[in-house]
């Protein structure tokens, strides 16, 4: 299942890096260029875990190497909320955006007791980072009136991924069998589906 869970997102990615260069390379946009590392960056991840898994039938005892292309994928993701969100969205007050903290913070304080606190602290840091920039532009999207709105698309996305991403790290703590009844198969499948929808969406937001 692990294999299965890891190809589609490899060739996910994939498909989301092709498209997202087709669409750099017709409209020259910053925001389909940092779109496209984000995909390039999860393929390169995806594709040393799937392989691995392929060759050798077991997970990948270095796992930095995949880390590298994940968390740097998340980077990307950032930076390109940044240049979606206008300066009246950054500097939006939202109090509704501190959960990212308080679901974050727990969390990492939990993964450490089953992870390096290293990795922990880079994948927490980003997605509690990421969540409370997308809370927030949630929050201010539904104010806005026109194409204006499209942003919340985005954000609804990404707030996804986050929540899929915590989902599958929290299941794996706890299942190890590799079998459909593990959540970690179906959070990975959801996984999958947000970095999908992570072009539609982002083509909404720059259309706005």
């Amino acid at each position: 299942m692990e294999l299965i869970n890891n190809l589609l997102q490899f060739l996910a990615a994939l498909l989301g890096f092709g498209l997202a260069g087709i669409r750099y390379w017709k409209k020259s946009s910053q925001a389909y260029f940092l779109l496209t590392c984000f995909y390039g960056c999860f393929t390169l991840g995806s594709l040393y875990w799937t392989l691995y898994l392929l060759l050798f039938s077991k997970t990948p005892q270095v796992f930095y190497v995949s880390e590298f292309g994940w968390i740097s994928s998340a980077i990307f993701l950032r930076i390109l909320q940044y240049t979606l969100s206008s300066g009246e969205e950054r500097s939006f007050k939202c109090n509704a955006a501190w959960l990212s903290l308080i679901i974050g913070v727990p969390l990492f304080l939990f993964f450490c007791s089953y992870g390096d606190i290293l990795s922990n602290l880079l994948w927490c840091g980003m997605m509690i980072i990421i969540s409370y920039s997308s809370i927030r532009g949630l929050a201010y999207a539904e104010k806005q009136i026109g194409c204006e709105k499209n942003m919340k698309y985005f954000h609804i996305v990404v707030l996804c991924y986050v929540a899929a991403e915590y989902a599958l790290w929290i299941s794996g703590c706890f299942w190890q069998n590799n079998s459909f009844l593990n959540p970690n198969f179906w959070f990975d499948i959801l996984l999958t589906c947000c970095i999908l929808w992570l072009l539609p969406a982002t083509r909404r937001a720059v259309v706005s």
